[in-house]
């Protein structure tokens, strides 16, 4: 009996201090609670057009988002940044970064971005790793196009080149590839006779210059003139005179197939592939002076050369020639440019004579016959006739 009493006060015991350590523990819970209670605050996060509350007891953006269920990459752009005291409803935005894999030449990563474009997630991206990406490097998706989700983008660096094609220069940037490659890119057509000054299959090197010639071949027919004849009938008359037309002549007209070669447009060669008269071409028929002797007072004059000329009559007794022959009868003035002098003459009204003397008014085809006498000169006057050169 006593036994028992002892026992079940001993128990009593145990069980009080139990009691006490799980009174005190959820005291100690209570007083925590309560402090986090207080130290907690809601912040609102926008993300995908979608807004969630965030209750935290952490003191920083980075932090409420970082231990929310929230998923959070460095990557993301957050608004205010990451290092901005948590306040009672303050509002974050964040710009979710997506995955994507980056090439440039030999360089491979697999990255994040927040960019909404390609052109933006490569400035983005050049500036993170130090790439330095520019704006004429070649691109596998156009620039303008929207990120997306484990997206491919690959870039090719690319060099300065010069082509020179059409009359123009292209100043232009390329990724190294070759000139067949190069002139795809640029859309420049070749034609199957078209000069390029570097192999086709030629690996472009910064700098380099490239030209095409642009060749054409083509078929014309070409009309041309093929000039009249003249053809010459002696007539009798004296040597020396005029000519006489006795018909005219008309050209005729040739007809040839050619083959011509042009590079840039301009004609380089030139093949006659058929030719053929089309207008045959008449001769001029011209009528010259073959008569080299004429009959004067019974008597035949010999001559060279016969002219129509001017003649006047002058008169100075005892005057000297320009060859300082006296004058008198038979000496004529003459100009030396058409007949020289000390050349024997005929002069048809006059008679015998020799050139002897010149005279300022004498040029070209006029004569000054000497008189032994004023009124014989006078009476002359002026008139034309027949000049023989003997």
């Amino acid at each position: 009996m006593i036994y028992s009493t002892r026992t079940r006060a001993f128990s009593l015991v145990q069980t009080s201090r139990k009691a006490r350590v799980a009174v005190a523990v959820f005291a100690i819970f209570l007083i925590a609670a309560a402090a986090i209670v207080y130290k907690a605050k809601t912040i609102e996060a926008q993300v995908d057009g979608k807004t969630v509350r965030i209750t935290t007891i952490f003191g920083t953006v980075g932090q409420a988002l970082a231990h929310s269920n929230l998923e959070s990459y460095p990557e993301d752009i957050v608004t205010p940044s990451r290092e901005t005291k948590v306040t009672g409803g303050l509002i974050v935005a964040v710009t979710r970064s997506k995955p994507v894999h980056l090439s440039v030449d030999e360089q491979t990563f697999t990255t994040r971005t927040p960019s909404k474009t390609v052109g933006e997630a490569l400035t983005d991206l050049s500036e993170r790793y130090g790439l330095q990406i520019k704006d004429v490097d070649e691109v596998n998706v156009s620039r303008t196009q929207a990120v997306t989700d484990q997206m491919e983008i690959k870039v090719r660096r690319a060099i300065p080149i010069l082509v020179q094609v059409d009359g123009k220069t292209i100043n232009t940037y390329i990724a190294p590839r070759t000139v067949a490659d190069a002139f795809k890119k640029l859309g420049i057509v070749l034609g199957t006779k078209d000069k390029v000054s570097l192999a086709l299959d030629h690996m472009l090197a910064p700098n380099e210059q490239v030209c095409v010639v642009r060749v054409e071949e083509r078929v014309e027919t070409v009309k041309s003139d093929i000039p009249y004849q003249s053809v010459i009938q002696e007539a009798d008359y004296p040597v020396g005179l005029p000519d006489q037309i006795v018909s005219e002549g008309s050209n005729g007209l040739q007809e040839q197939t050619v083959k011509l070669t042009l590079e840039d447009g301009k004609e380089v060669d030139r093949e006659v592939l058929s030719q053929r008269v089309a207008v045959t071409p008449t001769s001029q028929v011209i009528s010259r002076g073959a008569q080299t002797s004429v009959s004067r007072g019974g008597e035949t004059v010999q001559f060279k050369r016969a002219y129509i000329m001017r003649a006047t009559a002058y008169c100075i007794p005892g005057g000297t020639t320009k060859t300082g022959a006296s004058v008198r009868w038979g000496i004529v003035a003459v100009d030396p440019r058409v007949i020289s002098l000390g050349e024997n003459l005929y002069v048809d009204g006059y008679g015998k004579a020799r050139a002897l003397d010149t005279g300022g008014a004498i040029i070209g085809n006029r004569i000054d016959l000497y008189m032994n006498s004023e009124e014989a000169a006078s009476s002359w006057g002026v008139r034309n006739v027949m000049v023989y050169v003997q």
